[in-house]
């Protein structure tokens, strides 16, 4: 069962018309990143950070949601009410650090203090309370919400920035998957040539042609051969196991490649020549303008702090439940409740202490965006120089490519005039087949500079 859930799986990402015909699955870049952004725990994750910003949103805006309560207090004594109070009220937290706030008070009872006697239908009040002194630039609560929104913003980029590492981690395993296929059959193919020649050295030994030396060293030739194509098998399977690591079933179930006919689809990464000039965009470097964004809000709320609570409260009366009503000067006059809170520390040691804080952390912060965008630019410039590098070396090794090919060629010509030896040949492969590898090995570096620079500059998520 479980086989063939695999077979179906493949046959959604990897088959099409052309690789049907060839009889084998093709695992090409862009359908290996799609299983990737599909099925790959780490995508989960960032799934996840997405999430907790909207709860974090959330317990935001909880600050500013309307509450209602309600007190009820009585006293009986030997079957006389001393007293009984009742006081729902419901509360608004407006923006700018005010409370609206509305309620209706009932009093009743045979000792009641004077300034707690009510109308007998009641009170009901509507009061404001507005800060003057702290909180009128910066509170709690307005901080907490633009901190939750900055955080949403910041999740956004965070999310961009662990796609960014696990596409490029994914990137590196695929191309040397890639270039350990290429060099196993670069052996494969010299094996069988090996055997051939082998074959025929027989051949002509047995025909008188060759001397018995003759065939001493094509089967030390092939079995030379043999040990490179089991190494580079080796590699391979390894390389290929590196590569199970990023694919994912559905329900986070990794997948078994064993048994399976996975082959790589050759220079399908193609990225060092798409390059954004700058860093700017990379994840890890503007993940430090939402740090500092945040720190700056708590530097605006510890900053309050250094000034005096000054709190004004207004209320508007009316005896019962009736609405409002010939609401003027004169009304407000008469039925009104005022407030005035003023309380501040002496030397605000503590205030100031936690402003002094802050400033600290936004340049801790600030230094460190500065040493994160020094090294990235002073990787953007390696990369760049190991480009150029590298690019300059892949020319050089085709041109020598080139010219051992024509070594060889007229090295078989001496041979078969009778002017060179067997030695010599395997000696002229030998060394063909060491060059051909370095240029393999120098296609991957490239690949895997292209990978960099494009992890660089935050572009490898399209």
């Amino acid at each position: 069962m479980k086989n063939k859930h695999i077979g179906v799986f493949l046959l959604l990402f990897f088959a099409s018309q052309t690789f049907a015909a060839e009889g084998v699955d093709t695992l090409n870049w862009t359908k290996f990143k799609e299983i990737i952004s599909l099925h790959h725990p780490v995508m989960a994750k960032t799934y996840l950070i997405e999430a907790q910003a909207k709860a974090r949103m959330r317990q935001a805006w909880g600050n500013f949601e309307p509450a209602l309560s309600y007190n009820y207090e009585n006293k009986e004594f030997v079957g006389l009410n001393y007293y009984r109070f009742s006081s729902p009220e419901v509360k608004l937290p407006l923006w700018l650090g005010m409370d609206l706030k509305g309620n209706y008070d009932r009093a009743e009872g045979s000792f009641l203090n004077p300034e707690n006697k009510l109308p007998t239908e009641g009170l009901s009040s509507l009061a404001l309370n507005i800060p003057l002194g702290k909180g009128l630039l910066m509170d709690k609560r307005r901080a907490t919400l633009k901190q939750a929104s900055v955080f949403r913003e910041a999740s956004e980029i965070e999310q961009v920035r662990i796609i960014n590492d696990l596409l490029r981690e994914a990137g590196e395993a695929y191309t040397n998957w890639q270039t350990w296929y290429q060099i196993d059959e670069l052996y494969d193919q010299a094996l069988v040539l090996a055997e051939q020649r082998f074959k025929a050295v027989k051949d002509g030994f047995a025909g008188g042609d060759r001397p018995a030396i003759d065939t001493t060293e094509a089967l030390t030739q092939v079995q030379q051969r043999q040990i490179s194509s089991q190494q580079a098998k080796i590699q391979l399977q390894n390389s290929l196991y590196e590569l199970s690591t990023f694919l994912w079933l559905p329900e986070s179930k990794p997948m078994e490649v064993e048994g399976l006919s996975l082959i790589p689809q050759k220079d399908e990464i193609s990225l060092s020549g798409n390059l954004s000039p700058t860093i700017d965009n990379n994840p890890k470097l503007r993940i430090f303008d939402f740090k500092l964004r945040d720190l700056e809000i708590e530097r605006r709320l510890k900053a309050e702090n250094l000034r005096p609570t000054v709190d004004l409260q207004l209320g508007l009366l009316n005896s019962g439940l009736s609405n409002f009503r010939n609401l003027n000067a004169s009304y407000w006059e008469n039925n009104n409740k005022i407030g005035l809170k003023v309380s501040f520390p002496l030397t605000f040691a503590s205030a100031r202490g936690d402003l002094a804080e802050s400033v600290i952390k936004i340049k801790d912060t600030q230094i460190e965006q500065s040493l994160m965008r020094n090294g990235l630019e002073v990787k953007m410039k390696q990369n760049r120089a190991e480009l150029n590098t590298l690019q300059a070396q892949l020319n050089l090794m085709e041109q020598t490519l080139q010219a051992h090919q024509r070594l060889l060629k007229g090295e078989e010509i001496r041979f078969s005039l009778g002017e060179s030896s067997l030695f010599l040949i395997n000696a002229r492969e030998n060394k063909l087949l060491e060059i051909q590898e370095k240029i393999l090995e120098t296609e991957n570096k490239i690949l895997k500079n292209g990978l960099e620079g494009k992890w660089l500059t935050g572009g490898l998520i399209d």
